[in-house]
């Protein structure tokens, strides 16, 4: 099995090199990897340029096209079967990785379409992330994948632990360059609605915490609030249409979600005096048809301490459905 990895980059020259370099030592050599570059100024095109083997194709955007527009453009360059997205900040977690992943895959199921890798590898967690290991199955069925991803929102986690069929990406529609933010969550949902997908605890990729990381600075100010509405919105609707409980949604979403963001709200006003992330919380989250009312909401939020009580119960709730 022919494999591609595909990278989208921009300033990434503090991570990026080591990024290469675990691809390179990589035991399975039958691979080809893809980068394109979305306009950085921090010398990332000048290490990517003097690139040299025959595996390696680098492009080099004129006009910035966003993670999802870049990831996007990556897929229209594959031929392979498998492709394994790569963010510049992560590696390979030793030589054996790819060798693991292209043996993993071979043991699937022709019509799986996307493998969350790493399942698992993190230990401990919030309640929520322990109940999300103890009850997804190894293969997620169409039919309860909404219900999944309503409840423990964008399970494959960073773009690093997922690799897919190349074809879906067109097959689905791409990704949507509208959600910046939440684009991945978006059509991990979206191919979820219509095929099956898999998670293992196979290692992969490190995913590598810092500050700079997209996650820590593209929802500095409620950014992401919107785009959330806009995913919760749709499996909320194809939950209702399948006879799930309204009112259990409403819960969940109140409490694992919009609870959640007002307390980090409040740290931001805290920090900031500002209150801004709270009134994206409120406008575009509280209102909307997957919450509960003003005052249930809310007291929602004094009762489960912000989202930190209560999120276990209401989970295995929705569960019970």
């Amino acid at each position: 099995m022919t494999l591609s990895i595909v990278m989208p980059t921009y300033n990434g020259g503090e991570f990026l090199k080591e990024a290469v370099a675990s691809v390179l030592a990589q035991t399975h050599t039958d691979w080809a990897l893809f980068i394109s570059d979305d306009g950085s100024k921090d010398g990332t095109r000048e290490y990517l340029a003097s690139l040299n083997d025959p595996r390696i194709r680098v492009f080099f955007q004129e006009k910035n096209l966003g993670i999802f527009g870049n990831l996007n453009f990556l897929f229209q360059q594959v031929r392979t079967d498998i492709t394994q997205i790569f963010c510049q900040d992560d590696w390979l977690v030793d030589a054996g990785a790819l060798a693991r992943l292209v043996a993993t895959w071979q043991q699937l199921p022709a019509d799986i379409a996307f493998l969350r890798a790493n399942h698992g590898a993190e230990e401990g967690g919030s309640s929520l992330a322990r109940l999300e290991r103890d009850v997804l199955p190894d293969i997620v069925a169409p039919d309860k994948s909404d219900l999944y991803f309503f409840l423990f929102g964008c399970i494959p986690g960073n773009l690093s632990n997922v690799s897919l069929r190349t074809h879906i990406v067109a097959k689905h529609g791409w990704f949507d360059q509208r959600l910046p933010y939440a684009g991945d969550f978006e059509f991990w949902s979206r191919v979820g609605h219509r095929e099956r997908w898999a998670i293992s605890p196979v290692k992969v990729a490190t995913v590598r915490v810092h500050a700079g990381q997209a996650s820590a600075t593209l929802n500095k100010a409620g950014e992401l609030m919107p785009q959330m509405a806009t995913v919760l919105g749709t499996l909320y609707d194809r939950l209702i249409a399948q006879g799930v409980s309204p009112l259990r949604l409403k819960t969940v979403a109140s409490v694992c979600y919009i609870s959640t963001h007002r307390w980090q709200g409040l740290q931001w006003l805290r920090k900031t005096r500002s209150w801004r992330y709270m009134a994206m919380v409120n406008q575009h989250l509280g209102q909307q048809r997957f919450a509960l009312g003003f005052l249930s909401g809310w007291l929602a939020f004094l009762t489960t301490a912000g989202g930190r009580l209560w999120r276990l119960q209401a989970a295995r709730w929705l569960l019970a459905h």
